[in-house]
């Protein structure tokens, strides 16, 4: 067979402006993200995404203006995600303020490990354009959502006279914390355990002592 017969046709581009069937700036977000998760932020670049998706070069700029446009709102929808993600852990009839926090720690890291093209960008604000509105809308829902948690958690009895905001920050480094020693394999030097669970029996200890109620019917975060 010749080298002719054998070379398969490639896809032709789109140019801006034609016709795509679908939400074009979405598929551009999700296969930006997937190339995140394979090659890292760095190597990222619009004209490899475009090629990925089958358009012109041209179209990443056109929805997004540059990199860190098109970084900006893979972080803005990776909040979203997040968001949706952290109700689900909370949501059972029978969780108990330790059973909410331990399980929002553990979705902290399932959610790092599920979608980290997403993640990856999420908290690098070295990287977006941090005064976009989407941006900003998306990430101040995250830290209200788990805000909100810490406040359901006080009104059943625990911690009641500390610092709301506070509180959330702490329990947001705490599981932040976790989940990046977990994603880079630091954390496995010194507890031996790479799953998931892991994860739990820290956050588990580390409420061990913890003056926490033990029944409570928590609403939905959003």
């Amino acid at each position: 067979m010749s080298n002719k017969a054998a070379r398969k046709p490639q896809a032709r581009a789109r140019a801006v402006g034609t016709h795509f069937d679908g939400d074009l700036r979405r598929i551009l977000i999700d296969a930006a993200a997937q190339t995140i998760s394979e090659v890292g932020c760095d190597r990222l670049s619009l004209r490899d995404v475009a090629r990925r998706v089958g358009v012109s070069h041209a179209a990443p700029a056109h929805h997004f203006g540059d990199k860190a446009g098109l970084l900006t709102a893979i972080a803005a929808e990776g909040f979203h995600r997040f968001i949706d993600h952290m109700a689900t852990a909370v949501a059972s009839p029978a969780a108990n303020p330790r059973a909410m926090l331990i399980g929002l720690g553990r979705a902290y890291a399932e959610f790092a490990e599920s979608q980290p093209g997403y993640f990856d960008v999420m908290f690098r604000p070295a990287l977006i354009h941090t005064e976009d509105p989407d941006y900003l809308e998306a990430s101040d829902a995250a830290f209200a959502a788990l805000l909100a948690v810490v406040e359901m958690c006080q009104r059943a009895g625990w911690n009641t006279g500390g610092d709301s905001r506070a509180i959330a920050a702490a329990t947001w480094s705490f599981a932040h914390g976790i989940t990046v020693l977990r994603q880079y394999g630091s954390l496995q030097r010194h507890f031996p355990d790479p799953t998931l669970d892991a994860v739990t029996t820290i956050a588990s200890t580390l409420l061990a002592g913890a003056e926490l109620p033990e029944t409570t019917t928590p609403s939905r975060v959003r």
